[in-house]
């Protein structure tokens, strides 16, 4: 049994599908002038224009049917030779002339085929994108949901999605390997290097392609209003990242894999910063809190989400409860924190930090510090983190540099999940200060100098 397919919603934000020219807008060339319309199109317009040239010129009447009065000088009377049109044969019959209907209904069923007509959304995206679609029927479908589609039926977007993803991964890759690698053909035994390593490559581009950074820019750009769910669908991260990579996808389609186009579209609308790739290698707080509290606590620290209402930019609360260490400070073991946020990830992830600097701040994120005697000291920081992981009491430091735009020295020292930067005239300088900065942190009792 063939399932029936509902009638497009009335307060729909896309117009419904034209199917038919019969039903569809009849468009004439003015309307056209300007738009992107493809080869086909403009091919199209370049007929109606040669016709047009061949009334004015008399060769053909005003109802485009050949003229008897006109006298054609290229023509040999004397051999028996008939004009031919230069182009639309198609369209051309010897007694007839132009078959300008024909062709105008062609032209109606090709624009209707990848334009929309008013009210829709596309003007509004296109300045988001900064790109024109030829075909703005595309363009719909990239934010159209799969039940959506089997309601209505219409295109999803998901074979899109598989396309926007590939698109996404190599822009962004490619716009890494610019700023954050180096070709050196003087270096003949390691010419190809980075100060970040493989896996620091794959968290930075991570960022940009999860479905946290996709969803939250969706939001920013105003684009998420936009997509058509299903009957009983609610909005989601999911459905918002898959729009995004459906709007590449539907780009790279309709632009046929310009990379220009491409690169111009992803930055637009991932906004893809590397100038500060460092803060990108991060561990989530949620990951670092959580996996603090099961080794030191023996649990899991408990999370409660929920949605706020009336609902808001700060659409969700998150209620976290946790252990402390057993102290000497005066602190009760038993904490709780309450933060609200736009997102459930969000919320986790704020509740996750306050709970971290609580600890960090009040010196119980490791044990047994206050054995180690040291007292935190700028010009021996270095050592003294060493020190520290030689005699076990933290893991090992590592340190990252990065070269700014004044000349000067960028350095994050992370070590047993605290991390510091600081800049310096020279590295050691900037890594004196970051061990320091980290210190500091492990020690907040003690004082440095």
């Amino acid at each position: 049994m063939e399932k029936k397919v509902k009638n497009w919603p009335a307060d729909c934000v896309w117009p419904e599908p034209v199917e038919d020219t019969l039903f569809g807008h009849e468009w004439d060339v003015d309307d056209l002038l300007g738009l992107a319309i493809g080869d086909e199109g403009d091919e199209l317009l370049d007929i109606k224009e040669y016709f047009d040239s061949l009334v004015s010129e008399g060769r053909l009447d005003e109802d485009f049917k050949p003229c008897d009065d006109f006298h054609d000088d290229d023509l040999d009377d004397s051999a028996d030779e008939e004009w031919e049109p230069e182009m639309g044969e198609d369209y051309w019959d010897d007694e007839t002339g132009f078959d300008v209907e024909g062709w105008q209904l062609d032209l109606n069923d090709y624009i209707n085929g990848i334009k929309l007509s008013d009210p829709s959304p596309v003007l509004e995206i296109q300045q988001v994108t900064g790109y024109e679609f030829i075909n703005e029927n595309l363009l719909r479908q990239a934010f159209t949901r799969r039940a959506f589609g089997a309601e209505h039926g219409v295109g999803d977007s998901q074979k899109l999605e598989f396309i926007g993803d590939s698109a996404i991964n190599n822009i962004v890759t490619r716009e890494m390997a610019k700023q954050l690698t180096e070709a050196d053909t003087y270096k003949t035994a390691d010419p190809f290097h980075s100060a970040y390593d493989e896996g620091d490559l794959s968290r930075i581009r991570s960022h940009y392609v999860c479905k946290e950074y996709l969803s939250s820019r969706a939001v920013e750009l105003g684009l998420d209003k936009y997509i058509l769910y299903g009957s009983g669908e609610l909005p989601s991260e999911s459905a918002r990242e898959d729009m995004m990579e459906a709007l590449v996808g539907a780009v790279a389609v309709d632009c046929n894999w310009d990379n220009s186009v491409l690169e111009s579209v992803v930055d637009a609308l991932l906004c893809v910063q590397l100038s500060d790739a460092h803060t990108l290698l991060s561990r989530p707080f949620y990951d670092i809190f959580n996996a603090w509290h099961q080794k030191r606590i023996g649990v899991m620290p408990e999370y409660e989400v929920r949605k706020t209402y009336p609902e808001n930019y700060f659409a969700f609360t998150c209620t976290l409860r946790y252990f402390l260490p057993e102290n000497d400070k005066g602190i009760d073991r038993d904490q709780r924190v309450e933060v609200r946020a736009s997102t459930r990830s969000k919320a986790r992830e704020l509740a996750a930090e306050f709970a971290y600097r609580f600890v960090v701040n009040n010196g119980l994120w490791l044990e047994r510090l206050e054995e180690s005697g040291i007292v935190p000291s700028l010009d021996d920081s270095i050592n003294q983190l060493q020190e520290l992981y030689q005699k076990k009491y933290v893991d090992k430091p590592d340190y990252c540099f990065e070269e700014n735009h004044f000349n000067e020295w960028r350095c994050t020292c992370k070590c047993s999940d605290i991390e510091a930067w600081a800049s310096g005239k020279s590295k050691i300088q900037a890594k004196k200060q970051a061990a320091f900065d980290v210190l500091k942190k492990l020690l907040p009792e003690k004082k440095g100098n």
